[in-house]
């Protein structure tokens, strides 16, 4: 396997990683502020529910990291 194109799929992983944390931490921003109304409860839940999501996301993200990062110190070192 060329490595240069590993290098670049990590590359995209990390930061398609990095987003989706950034994107867990906006929500946990948002729920934090809502106030315990009626339709703010059914807001809290959408959250609740795009947040779990988004953990599972990050997820998988990282085990495509962690296996790019594996593969990378596997494959011989060419320059």
């Amino acid at each position: 396997m060329i490595q240069t194109p590993l290098r670049s799929r990590l590359d995209r992983a990390k930061q398609a990683l990095s987003q989706t944390i950034q994107k867990i931490l906006d929500i946990n921003r948002k729920r934090k502020g809502l106030s315990q109304t009626d339709d703010v409860v059914e807001q809290g839940e959408t959250l609740k529910q795009e947040l779990r999501l988004l953990n599972k996301m990050a997820e998988q993200q990282a085990r495509v990291v962690q296996t790019y990062e594996q593969k990378l110190k596997k494959s011989p070192q060419t320059r």
